[in-house]
């Protein structure tokens, strides 16, 4: 594992529940956890040799740790540079507790 490539600063985020003084529930995302990462770029989605979905995606690669042991694709959401990706899903690396893959999409604004 190179440790110099990862040169990008990353943070989880998780979706988290709470009420407020009247009782409704809002969901609201607070900062989990901040490590360097490893990025890399990803393509699109192809179907027959055209691309059908042109979107920013990148890999985050962190070191293994115990609080990202758990992280799953729909109560975590990444920030790098200022930008939102949610992720798509999670690669444990072979499962031998030295890194964690996150492929990522950017969030759409709209």
């Amino acid at each position: 594992m190179n440790i110099a490539a990862m040169n990008v600063r990353i943070l989880f985020q998780k979706n988290e529940v709470s009420a407020d003084k009247y009782g409704n529930h809002n969901t609201t995302w607070k900062d989990y956890y901040s490590c360097f990462a490893r990025t890399g770029a990803m393509t699109g989605q192809e179907s027959n040799g055209e691309v059908i979905a042109s979107e920013e995606s990148l890999s985050f690669t962190v070191r293994w740790c115990k609080k990202l042991e758990n992280i799953d694709s729909t109560k975590y959401r990444i920030i790098c540079k200022g930008k939102t990706y949610n992720i798509d899903y999670v690669n444990p690396m072979g499962f031998k507790n030295m890194s964690i893959k996150f492929c990522c999409s950017l969030e759409r604004k709209e």
